[in-house]
């Protein structure tokens, strides 16, 4: 199984990524990590580099990504996410068509407040205190709601994550692929 996970700044994204990765052992590739999860028989891919706080697919190019998820499908599950709008489904898009239903469109729903706090949390963190132009993030979620119902339109599979559960809720995706009885998290 194949999880694409959508969110704007602040979303959760990341903080889904190590969560999975922290479920079993990890070994990082050049551009991915493959996680060991004991309860599973196939590894579990993620795309990107996390050795910041924010991490994945965003320093990679489309054909990056592709090849990525080329390579190790055949081999695991992957779990790959990234800031990418309504413009994203081009080649990616088309790429992930041969996966069919195995291939999840993940949405998280976090509140845009929540989403905005995070990020200027993240900058304050960092030193920086030069006041957040909000408009990009918020103009981000339009874009992910463009692309959820082009994605819906064109009968793809397509969940939303609550943001509170999305941890949780992208685990049993893959353990329901794995036919893998749900435990509580």
């Amino acid at each position: 199984m194949l999880i694409k996970l959508h969110g704007t700044s602040g979303s959760g994204k990341s903080t889904v990524a190590r969560f999975l990765m922290g479920l079993g052992s990890v070994y990082a590739h050049t551009a991915a990590y493959e996680v060991t999860i004991p309860e599973f028989k196939k590894p579990l891919y993620i795309l990107g580099l996390y050795n910041s706080q924010c991490g994945g697919c965003d320093t990679l190019t489309a054909g990056q990504q592709i090849a990525l998820i080329e390579y190790y499908a055949p081999r695991g599950h992957v779990f790959y996410e990234g800031l990418l709008g309504s413009e994203y489904y081009g080649k990616l898009g088309a790429c992930s068509e041969q996966y069919g239903e195995e291939h999840v469109f993940a949405f998280l729903d976090t509140p845009i407040e929540v989403c905005i706090e995070r990020v200027k949390a993240r900058r304050l963190a960092k030193g920086n205190t030069t006041p957040l132009n909000e408009t990009n993030t918020r103009d981000r979620i339009y874009k992910i709601q463009r692309l959820k119902d082009k994605l819906i339109k064109n009968n793809r599979n397509v969940v939303t994550l609550e943001y509170l559960q999305a941890n949780t809720q992208a685990l049993n995706l893959y353990r329901k692929s794995e036919n893998v009885e749900s435990k509580a998290t």
